[in-house]
């Protein structure tokens, strides 16, 4: 795919914002979103402390602040976007209604509430989805998450 290196490009700047959050976000995963048009970072977030605002809602609420438009755009996630309503509301569905065309994605969230249904159901609605942009990166960020996740288990970490 001619995208790929322009892909990984944007996904080392979104791992790079999403280790801005260790420390804060635990027992969440570190997401880093960079969301890009013709070849222009429109916006970009990461999720910066335990129930703020996910990576994605910190980026669209930056755009909708500076009036920018984001339909026909890109987002760079490295973490698969949720599609529950917790204590932030359903990352696809912000990305369904800025007019994202396409959303690039490192890992695959294990939590069972989005495991893969967060992509189905923007692949449903006609958004272009690019899976396994630097996934071992992206997997090694969330290593003690997706542990703690599938395991239902802290990690334990050396003194």
């Amino acid at each position: 795919m001619d995208d790929m290196p322009q892909y990984r490009k944007y996904m080392t700047q979104a791992l790079e914002l999403a280790h801005r959050g260790a420390g804060w976000v635990n027992p969440n995963p570190l997401v880093g979103t960079v969301v890009v048009r013709d070849g222009e970072i429109l916006a970009a977030g990461y999720h910066d402390r335990y129930r703020g605002p996910h990576a994605e809602s910190m980026a669209f609420d930056y755009a909708d602040e500076h009036g920018i438009d984001m339909h026909g755009a890109t987002v760079i996630d490295t973490l698969e976007p949720c599609c529950h309503v917790g204590s932030q509301p359903a990352c696809t569905d912000l990305i369904l209604s800025h007019g994202i065309t396409r959303v690039v994605v490192g890992s695959i969230d294990p939590n069972p509430i989005v495991a893969g249904k967060g992509l189905r159901i923007l692949e449903e609605n006609g958004v272009e989805v690019v899976y396994d942009v630097m996934r071992a990166e992206c997997d090694a960020i969330n290593r003690h998450f997706f542990h703690y996740i599938t395991t239902g288990m802290g990690v334990r970490t050396k003194c």
